[in-house]
């Protein structure tokens, strides 16, 4: 997979909180907001598009259309395995929400499996974005690792097979950081992530959303769950956060 993806923005960033197959309320807030890739605007996925919601399949679809991106969350990292056949691995996805591709015809399962493997495997884990009023934003899944950005970018690069493993792993199912944040009032070095303007994450379902400590923002409302809700946030110059529930 590919270490990261870096983008200069030229129109709005919308940056989108774990999707889990809601596509009514991301299609509901991008109506509202009246996205448009075509005028430059970029919607990036933080990973998790799909298991549990209503339409998987169509949170997929997204990857396709133009002005959308995404990297890649514990869920996309489930389904692959899931589908590479590793041990225990179907267990863990349905136990998840994979249902929802068991629950497709076999010829439906091979041609979504042949087609969506390879393109969720080359999801980046992060992405490196500046937006059009010159903000840099670091995204990831769960956690950056380190405290500073140039530092995780340099580590994904360089470290060795094994150790790299290692570095996936916390960045793509972390919640070391958010549980400490959630925790205490102290604003310590550890949400402040150098070397970028925010450090926007999902993963870990948090209300009220965006959560934010330092620089750092999580933005997984639990939409799929009871009582939660989809944000979308949109970052520039300011910070505003659009939401939709089920």
């Amino acid at each position: 997979m590919p270490s990261y993806q870096t983008l200069q923005v030229r129109g709005r960033t919308f940056v989108v909180g774990d999707l889990h197959g809601c596509l009514p309320q991301l299609q509901s807030i991008l109506g509202q907001v009246q996205f448009s890739a075509a005028n430059g605007d970029v919607c990036i996925l933080l990973g998790d598009l799909t298991d549990r919601g209503p339409d998987s399949l169509g949170c997929l679809n997204l990857l396709d259309q133009a002005g959308f991106y995404a990297i890649q969350g514990n869920h996309e990292q489930m389904c692959c395995s899931a589908w590479r056949h590793e041990s225990l691995a179907e267990y863990c996805w349905v136990r998840n929400g994979g249902n929802w591709f068991y629950e497709l015809s076999p010829e439906q399962q091979q041609t979504t499996k042949a087609y969506w493997l390879p393109r969720l495997e080359q999801l980046p884990l992060v992405i490196d974005l500046w937006t059009a009023d010159h903000i840099h934003i670091g995204i990831c899944h769960a956690d950056p690792v380190f405290n500073d950005w140039a530092q995780l970018l340099t580590a994904l690069d360089e470290y060795t097979a094994k150790k790299r493993d290692g570095l996936i792993e916390k960045l793509i199912w972390s919640r070391e950081r958010i549980s400490l944040a959630n925790k205490t009032d102290l604003l310590s070095d550890a949400y402040r992530i150098k070397g970028v303007d925010w450090c926007i994450m999902g993963h870990t379902p948090i209300r009220p959303t965006p959560f934010r400590k330092g620089n750092c923002i999580w933005l997984d409302s639990g939409a799929v769950f009871s009582g939660g809700y989809l944000s979308v946030l949109e970052v520039g110059a300011e910070l505003h956060c659009h939401q939709a529930s089920q």
